[in-house]
Protein backbone atom coordinates (compact mmCIF):
# COMPACT_ATOMS: atom_id res chain seq x y z
CA UNK A 1 0.00 0.00 0.00
CA UNK A 2 2.84 2.22 1.09
CA UNK A 3 5.02 1.90 -2.45
CA UNK A 4 1.19 2.71 -3.97
CA UNK A 5 1.04 5.89 -2.40
CA UNK A 6 4.97 7.06 -3.29
CA UNK A 7 3.75 6.40 -6.78
CA UNK A 8 1.05 8.15 -6.79
CA UNK A 9 2.97 11.45 -6.02
CA UNK A 10 6.22 10.70 -7.35
CA UNK A 11 6.51 10.62 -10.99
CA UNK A 12 8.23 7.50 -12.76
CA UNK A 13 11.97 7.55 -13.63
CA UNK A 14 12.99 6.66 -17.18
CA UNK A 15 15.55 3.62 -17.11
CA UNK A 16 16.88 4.21 -20.44
CA UNK A 17 19.58 7.51 -19.17
CA UNK A 18 17.50 10.52 -20.46
CA UNK A 19 15.84 11.40 -16.89
CA UNK A 20 12.72 12.31 -18.17
CA UNK A 21 14.38 15.35 -19.94
CA UNK A 22 15.25 13.90 -23.17
CA UNK A 23 18.77 14.88 -22.60
CA UNK A 24 21.82 12.36 -23.42
CA UNK A 25 23.81 12.80 -20.18
CA UNK A 26 26.52 11.27 -22.12
CA UNK A 27 26.91 13.70 -24.57
CA UNK A 28 26.78 16.64 -21.92
CA UNK A 29 30.00 14.31 -20.38
CA UNK A 30 31.95 14.73 -23.43
CA UNK A 31 31.25 18.22 -24.15
CA UNK A 32 32.11 19.27 -21.12
CA UNK A 33 32.64 17.40 -18.30
CA UNK A 34 33.15 18.99 -15.41
CA UNK A 35 29.55 20.46 -15.46
CA UNK A 36 27.64 17.01 -13.96
CA UNK A 37 29.81 17.43 -11.45
CA UNK A 38 28.88 21.27 -10.69
CA UNK A 39 25.33 19.74 -10.77
CA UNK A 40 26.03 17.85 -8.20
CA UNK A 41 27.81 19.79 -5.65
CA UNK A 42 25.10 22.55 -6.21
CA UNK A 43 23.03 19.79 -5.46
CA UNK A 44 24.45 18.44 -2.23
CA UNK A 45 25.30 21.62 -1.43
CA UNK A 46 21.24 22.72 -1.82
CA UNK A 47 20.85 19.23 0.23
CA UNK A 48 23.26 20.42 3.24
CA UNK A 49 21.04 23.82 3.60
CA UNK A 50 17.93 22.40 3.46
CA UNK A 51 19.39 19.78 6.53
CA UNK A 52 20.31 22.91 7.91
CA UNK A 53 17.14 24.70 7.88
CA UNK A 54 15.40 21.86 8.82
CA UNK A 55 17.45 21.29 12.27
CA UNK A 56 17.11 24.69 12.92
CA UNK A 57 13.32 24.44 13.13
CA UNK A 58 13.75 20.77 14.85
CA UNK A 59 15.68 22.43 17.71
CA UNK A 60 13.15 25.38 17.60
CA UNK A 61 10.12 23.21 17.55
CA UNK A 62 11.83 21.37 20.79
CA UNK A 63 12.61 24.27 22.21
CA UNK A 64 8.73 25.06 22.00
CA UNK A 65 7.40 21.72 23.37
CA UNK A 66 10.10 21.81 26.62
CA UNK A 67 8.78 25.15 27.48
CA UNK A 68 4.74 23.89 26.74
CA UNK A 69 5.30 20.98 28.91
CA UNK A 70 6.82 23.72 31.58
CA UNK A 71 4.25 25.49 31.71
CA UNK A 72 2.01 22.47 31.52
CA UNK A 73 3.87 21.06 34.71
CA UNK A 74 3.30 24.90 36.51
CA UNK A 75 -0.27 24.90 35.43
CA UNK A 76 -0.71 21.40 37.29
CA UNK A 77 1.01 22.21 40.39
CA UNK A 78 -0.96 25.62 40.98
CA UNK A 79 -4.24 23.44 40.00
CA UNK A 80 -3.33 21.02 42.69
CA UNK A 81 -2.50 24.08 45.17
CA UNK A 82 -5.99 25.45 44.86
CA UNK A 83 -7.96 22.09 44.75
CA UNK A 84 -6.35 21.67 48.22
CA UNK A 85 -7.23 25.00 49.69
CA UNK A 86 -11.16 24.55 48.39
CA UNK A 87 -11.08 21.02 49.93
CA UNK A 88 -10.11 22.54 53.26
CA UNK A 89 -12.55 25.45 52.97
CA UNK A 90 -15.36 23.64 51.71
CA UNK A 91 -16.57 22.94 54.49
CA UNK A 92 -16.28 26.16 56.10
CA UNK A 93 -17.45 27.25 53.01
CA UNK A 94 -20.64 25.36 53.41
CA UNK A 95 -21.25 26.26 56.82
CA UNK A 96 -21.38 29.64 56.17
CA UNK A 97 -24.20 28.80 52.68
CA UNK A 98 -26.09 27.00 55.44
CA UNK A 99 -26.35 29.88 58.00
CA UNK A 100 -27.28 32.44 55.45
CA UNK A 101 -29.71 30.56 54.54
CA UNK A 102 -31.24 29.59 57.22
CA UNK A 103 -31.08 33.49 58.33
CA UNK A 104 -32.95 34.08 54.76
CA UNK A 105 -35.36 31.50 55.44
CA UNK A 106 -36.42 33.09 58.72
CA UNK A 107 -35.90 36.41 57.60
CA UNK A 108 -38.93 35.58 54.95
CA UNK A 109 -40.66 33.51 57.01
CA UNK A 110 -40.56 36.39 59.66
CA UNK A 111 -42.21 39.27 57.67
Amino acid sequence: MYADMICDVMPPIPEDGTGGSGINHEDIESDNGDEPQTNIEQLMVSMLEERDKLQEKLHETEETLNNSQQKLIDTEKERDILLRQLSLNAPQLCSYIHIYLMYMILTIYSD
